[in-house]
């Protein structure tokens, strides 16, 4: 009789656990980001050296005439609701991913137009093709006679924001607002 207990009750603690598996691997999203490495005013910029609390990431180019700007603003103004305690866990990470035609120096004049904490990044093909990997983006360059640039820029329009190791905990699609960006700031803080 105390077997036939013991092996019920030991059944029960293994199907427990397995259930427990099941569950916690249906769950898991796959971990999207991480640190990386980029040039900022000539100089290596690395995310992991210091990261805040939140980290808010967007992928654009300093020629956009119209998503990239919008949002640059959208993300000042929000970032201009926080209380000062937050806005010191908080930073902004453009990166540009027309590498051909914008200098480390055109990318940080640019963020720094909108607000003077914002850091601008470039670097190499190899560099930006890595990181849009790494975050699961896209950015695609194509001649474009009728542009006046003489080529056009598409690419993922997402607000990512990441934790302390870079990994991505929530996004904002487009389109959205300040108030959306900041309810957003505010939730994962």
């Amino acid at each position: 009789m105390k077997a036939k207990i013991l092996t019920i009750f030991f059944s029960l603690i293994l199907s427990a656990c397995v259930l427990w598996a099941v569950v916690k691997i249906n769950n898991s999203r796959p971990i999207i980001g991480g640190s990386f490495k980029a040039q900022n005013n000539g100089h290596d910029w690395i995310f992991k050296d210091e990261p805040k609390d939140l980290n808010l990431l967007y992928i654009g180019y300093v020629k956009c005439p119209d998503i990239c700007p919008m949002t640059l603003s959208f993300i000042n103004k929000a970032l201009g609701e926080l209380e000062l305690k937050d806005k010191s866990r908080v930073r902004f990470i453009f990166i540009s991913v027309d590498q051909n035609y914008e200098s480390v120096q055109d990318v940080s004049g640019y963020v720094k137009q909108f607000n003077s904490t914002f850091i601008g990044l470039n670097g190499t093909k190899n560099q930006i093709d890595q990181i849009i990997t790494l975050f699961n983006l896209t950015y695609k360059i194509e001649n474009d006679p009728k542009s006046y640039l003489g080529y056009s820029i598409t690419h993922s329009d997402r607000i990512l924001l990441l934790n302390r190791l870079g990994i991505v905990i929530s996004q904002l699609p487009s389109p959205r607002s300040s108030d959306e960006i900041l309810k957003k700031i505010r939730e994962n803080l």
